[in-house]
């Protein structure tokens, strides 16, 4: 009952689940930035274990985003995770 009422709160809506949704994005990006310098480094065996890893998370992150279509903070959000990414993928690396 508790986790129906939160789910369904305007504060889930605009708070909660937006900034899972960049961290989703920062995670997934970072992942395939790592995923490409693994690859042109030759260590082509950690790189699909990696990319398995990016796309299950980029397939949750994009699933609330069609399930919330009406909250474009979610858009802004996951814009802002994929620009996050680039810069932490790059930083890990």
């Amino acid at each position: 009952m508790l986790d129906f009422l939160l789910m369904s709160s305007k504060l889930f809506a605009w708070v909660v689940l937006p900034v899972l949704i960049f961290i989703a994005r920062v995670a997934d990006v970072s992942l395939g930035t790592v995923r490409v310098i693994f690859i042109t480094r030759g260590l082509k065996y950690f790189a699909p274990i990696v990319g398995f890893l990016e796309i299950l998370i980029w397939l949750l992150a994009i699933g609330q985003i069609m399930r919330n279509l009406s909250h474009p903070i979610c858009y802004i959000a996951y814009a802002g995770g994929f620009a996050t990414g680039n810069y932490v993928g790059i930083w890990i690396a």
